[in-house]
């Protein structure tokens, strides 16, 4: 049927033949394939099916070729250059390792107070600080140079045999030489035992074991020159503080005799005590006095010869009281009272031993603080030398460095291992990552 995908097409009528062709073979017509008509489709259906069954085909095997392409370059390529570099390449690594701790040890000095004993205490508390000191500086630049004194390191880790990714290189400057270092150099501290260890890499065994021998030593010294400075800055520091005494001493005792020599007594508080003596024993013979006089007056005449010696007596000791009163600074109103019954009147002056023994009293407590004030720092000071000798600060190592028998880095089947699964999860990432954006384009 016409129009049919699929169905033969009818043959076309033949025209008449010249005569000359009579005999001539008949011309075969093209076949003409039919054109499916508006809504059919413009290739066969036998066609369409083929073209449909080889498309997912070539799209699968170009998918594939793909696939094992990714794999071989990501994940096949690397471990295989992986494996030819640490089987056939990279050189060997010596380990030698060491372990420590700082530890503080005080005897408790004759005379230590319990604020001395306690500062003990905290000092050696601090034994974990200078644990983490230790092992930080183990990785500075400073250990570094002081291993440089002693030690080639730029000889042991630039060898002619070592591979050039290990090795460092010839003309590395010294920022480059201590992050090389860190590399090479492994230490911890562990808070729970509070031991430290400490692990060193080289690529010749004797190389390794020199290092750490003199880590070891630049560990102790390190430890011993901050305990030293510790105990001296303590002693310093008391020492500062007898000298500060001294001074304080020195001067209050300067004051104390230009006072003695301006005032012309060598205690004022002996002379204002005796003064005051005098005047009460002066105030007992007044009272007597007056008393005698009181009974003579009861049978005697007021102009008897007795009398008017009682009344003498009386007047002149009165004075005496009062020019002792003014002398010690105490207002004369007594003493004119006194003298007041012998009829004499008296001017008040200004007070002066009062004002003197103040004075004194001011200057002498000065010397009082002063001495006990030096007598605190005498103590401290002994003190102070008696805690430094007895304190001492040490690196107790207690696994010495030995020189390694075979080689521990680097761990070949690790190292090679790590790189195939790092490679497999990024090549796996990558797959996804593809097939993901291709659908979502798609």
């Amino acid at each position: 049927m016409r129009g049919l995908p699929g169905a033969d097409p009818a043959p076309a009528p033949h025209e008449p033949s010249a005569p000359g062709d009579a005999f001539a073979p008949a011309k075969r017509a093209k076949p003409v394939r039919p054109v499916a008509k508006r809504g059919d489709f413009d290739l066969p259906q036998r066609d369409t099916a083929d073209l449909a069954a080889r498309l997912p085909r070539k799209a699968r095997k170009r998918r594939s070729v793909g696939l094992w392409a990714s794999f071989l370059l990501m994940v096949a390529l690397p471990t295989l250059v992986a494996a030819l570099y640490y089987g056939f390449v990279v050189s060997n690594q010596y380990v030698s390792e060491f372990r420590f701790a700082v530890r503080s040890q005080d005897f408790a000095p004759a005379g230590a107070t319990a604020a001395s004993t306690a500062l003990g205490a905290a000092a050696r508390s601090g034994g974990f600080t200078d644990n983490f000191l230790v092992v930080d500086y183990l990785t500075s630049r400073q250990a570094v140079e002081d291993l440089m004194k002693t030690v080639d390191l730029r000889a042991m880790y630039a060898r002619a045999g070592v591979d050039p990714l290990s090795r460092l290189g010839g003309e590395a400057t010294m920022e480059s030489l201590v992050s090389y270092w860190q590399s090479m150099i492994d230490a911890s501290f562990d808070l729970a035992t509070g031991l430290a260890l400490v692990r060193v890499r080289a690529f010749a065994p004797e190389d390794a074991h020199q290092i750490a021998a003199r880590l070891v030593s630049q560990s102790e010294r390190l430890i011993n020159d901050i305990s030293a400075r510790a105990r001296r800055d303590a002693v310093t520091f008391a020492e500062a503080d007898v000298s500060r005494a001294e001074d304080r001493l020195r001067g209050a005792r300067l004051a104390l005799r230009q006072f003695r020599d301006l005032e012309q007594t060598p205690d004022a508080a002996r002379t204002a005590g005796g003064t005051l003596d005098l005047a009460m024993k002066l105030r007992g013979e007044l009272a007597g006095l007056q008393s005698q006089l009181a009974s003579l007056r009861t049978y005697m005449d007021a102009n008897a010869p007795t009398v008017k010696v009682l009344e003498s007596r009386i007047a002149a000791t009165g004075k005496q009281i009062t020019a002792i009163e003014r002398e010690i600074g105490k207002g004369g109103g007594s003493a004119n009272a006194v003298a007041g019954g012998a009829g004499t009147t008296t001017a008040g002056v200004p007070p002066v031993l009062s004002d003197v023994l103040s004075n004194y009293e001011d200057v002498d407590l000065s010397r009082q603080f002063a001495e006990k004030y030096y007598e605190t720092t005498l103590s401290a000071l002994e003190l102070a030398r008696s805690e430094a000798a007895a304190q001492q600060t040490y690196v107790a190592t207690y696994v010495q460095p030995a020189q390694p028998q075979s080689s521990q880095y680097p761990r070949r089947s690790v190292s090679i291992l790590i790189v195939l699964l790092a490679a497999g999860a990024l090549w796996f990432i990558s797959v996804m990552i593809f097939f993901s954006i291709r659908d979502h384009v798609a």
